[in-house]
């Protein structure tokens, strides 16, 4: 395949999927279907190379469009401008269609989301966003077991030792607000330093918080999951025969609940056992997105230095194109840089010059002080003679 101008930088596959995000996840197959064999993906664990500090980001030459709804707006302007090999998989869509579809979108990220992400990769839609935040970062068992040292394996030093943790902070705050960060055992059971003389308390206590919380959990879940099952609604797809940006966003996420290995697989065993016709349809977008072209491989993104600090983003180096305008472009910030370093060198001569004028002309004033104070010290002894 043809060196594709087009580059998603992505997090690394994992578990039988192409990224281990649901948004990069939803990015790879919607660009599968829009645009198959026309881009690349570089598998990248370093959020702060995005314009936004978030991956996934699509770079094509010097622009870069950063997040899922941006990527999807681009890829229809490419398809209005009737780029070769680009389709619009929305464009069946009505005006209401679309409307819902955009909604939807953010429904799913901030709820699902949530629910994958208690242990997912990076922010993600509402609804589906909050339970994979939920399954990946908010059980303990499974940000120990699963998520820290799938991050640990694909972060080079010393990122591993601290992002993750880092990256599950960032969570924390959304899901204890949702009542979905889960706290292990031997943080619910706080313990006074001054107990020993205080009355033992019921050792039940720790196994009953936890059973409220998990019930807690599976009841959002359902409301969840229903909300979505009467959405789809025994149809293949959400609104056509054939997947649209709205299908593909849905599939990943379920997709990410279904496919990890979670050791607390409470709300997984709940979807694959009780709504079955949500896994069916994100097994049909998948196998939709299979029988595209494969897309090709960049160099991997790697982390600079600067990543180890928080004051500012890494700037995404543009692609190398044989445009005239981006050709024309360079040569005259080549021009400018060789033109500002000549007016610097120019004036540092200058300077020289005026420096080495005005010690010779203070050396010359020092002679001519001297030679007066001689004369001076020549005629004071002819007077005294």
């Amino acid at each position: 395949m043809p060196d594709a101008s087009y580059v998603l930088h992505a997090w690394p596959s994992q578990w039988g999927l192409q990224s281990s995000d649901p948004m990069c996840l939803a990015s790879i197959m919607y660009l599968q279907l829009s645009m198959p064999g026309k881009f690349q993906v570089a598998e990248s664990c370093d959020p702060d190379m995005s314009p936004d500090g978030r991956l996934p980001f699509l770079t094509h030459g010097h622009l870069a469009h950063a997040s899922f709804p941006s990527i999807v707006s681009f890829v229809t302007s490419l398809s209005r401008a009737r780029a070769s090999g680009v389709r619009n998989i929305d464009a069946s869509l009505s005006a209401s269609q679309r409307a819902q579809s955009i909604a939807w979108w953010s429904h799913v990220e901030a709820n699902l989301g949530d629910l994958v992400v208690s242990g997912a990769l990076d922010q993600l839609d509402a609804s589906f966003s909050i339970m994979q935040s939920h399954m990946f970062f908010g059980v303990d068992a499974n940000f120990w077991g699963l998520t820290r040292p799938t991050l640990t394996s694909v972060m080079p030093i010393p990122q591993r030792y601290y992002v993750p943790g880092r990256i599950r902070e960032s969570y924390r705050r959304r899901l204890e607000t949702s009542g979905l960060w889960c706290l292990p055992a031997t943080e619910q059971e706080h313990k006074s330093p001054f107990a020993k003389n205080e009355k033992k308390r019921d050792d039940h206590t720790g196994t009953f918080t936890r059973a409220f919380e998990r019930e807690k959990v599976m009841e959002k879940a359902r409301t969840i999951f229903d909300l979505y099952a009467r959405l789809l609604d025994g149809k293949k797809f959400l609104f056509n025969s054939h997947p649209t940006s709205l299908d593909v966003c849905l599939a990943a996420h379920i997709l990410l609940l279904a496919n990890p290995p979670f050791p607390s697989s409470v709300l997984q065993i709940l979807l694959l056992e009780k709504y079955t016709s949500l896994v069916d349809h994100a097994r049909r977008v998948q196998h939709e997105v299979a029988q595209c072209p494969p897309y090709g491989l960049a160099p991997p993104s790697k982390p600079s230095i600067l990543s180890l600090f928080t004051f500012g983003r890494a700037v995404t180096k543009e692609v190398k194109t044989s445009n005239p305008d981006d050709v024309r472009f360079r040569r005259m910030r080549w021009a400018w840089a060789a033109l500002a370093l000549g007016a610097a060198a120019f004036n540092l001569v200058q300077f020289s010059r005026a420096l080495l004028v005005l010690n010779v002309e203070e050396e010359e004033g020092d002679e001519d002080e001297d030679a007066y104070d001689e004369g001076a010290d020549l005629e004071e002894d002819k007077d005294e003679d």
